[in-house]
């Protein structure tokens, strides 16, 4: 009989205990939404132009040194993002403010010199991006194109040294697709970061230049065709996302 009591009480007292319920479990990160940010970064840009007018220092075909211009840029940057278990699609678009320049001289055939500046004014994307995310981390790829505006100016010295024509290249826009990748943290609520690399392979093109003459006071023009032209931009960005 004493063991049936105890037996009862106890089934008494788990059935009238509460029931502790295993904890929620936390929530998963998603990246899907608008986002809209800025960004600062650095760019190298290299560009070898080839001429297409003939002249005595530098006749048709003439391969001119390669020209480097770097610098610091930023800007902004807006996107959308839609995720699918551990895989995020989205696009994004970017511009920035570019203060890049370099300089290149050429010895001519007759040994003269051209000496040629250019600088670059801005960059501008859009791109689809491919993610993989982790939680509140995301490592992606993107694909897509760029554009970059930029001009030039230089002199021609001949074989004495005397400057014997200036030139300058109208602001003109170049465009080429671009492929990067980066990785991107949900660094608080509604914030991420993210760290990216850029790789643009501009379309071959044409330099119209304006030229004129320091002995005759002349106005000229010429054409060099930018045949091997790209760009690398690193970028660091913050985005408050909706």
């Amino acid at each position: 009989m004493k063991k049936f009591l105890v037996t009862c009480i106890a089934a008494a007292a788990l059935h009238g205990a509460p029931a502790f319920a295993a904890p929620p479990a936390a929530p998963v990160f998603n990246w899907s939404g608008f986002y809209v940010g800025g960004q600062v970064g650095e760019g190298w840009d290299v560009t070898t132009p080839t001429e297409t007018v003939s002249s005595s220092e530098f006749p048709v075909g003439f391969v001119l040194n390669t020209l480097h211009a770097k610098g610091l840029l930023g800007g902004g940057y807006a996107g959308f993002n839609y995720q699918i278990h551990q895989f995020v699609i989205g696009i994004e678009g970017d511009y920035a403010w570019a203060n890049l320049s370099g300089s290149a001289n050429t010895v001519g055939v007759l040994g003269g010199t051209q000496e040629r500046t250019a600088h670059i004014d801005w960059i501008a994307t859009l791109a689809g991006r491919l993610g993989y995310a982790v939680n509140d981390w995301m490592l992606f790829g993107k694909a897509g194109w760029a554009w970059e505006g930029l001009h030039a100016s230089g002199s021609v010295f001949d074989v004495a040294g005397v400057n014997t024509s200036n030139f300058v290249v109208p602001e003109q826009t170049r465009n080429g697709p671009t492929i990067g990748a980066g990785i991107e943290w949900s660094c608080a609520r509604n914030w991420s970061a993210k760290l990216e690399y850029d790789y643009v392979k501009f379309n071959n093109k044409n330099n119209y230049t304006i030229s004129i003459s320091t002995i005759t006071g002349s106005v000229f023009t010429g054409v060099s065709s930018i045949s091997v032209s790209s760009l690398n931009v690193v970028k660091l960005g913050v985005a408050y996302r909706y």
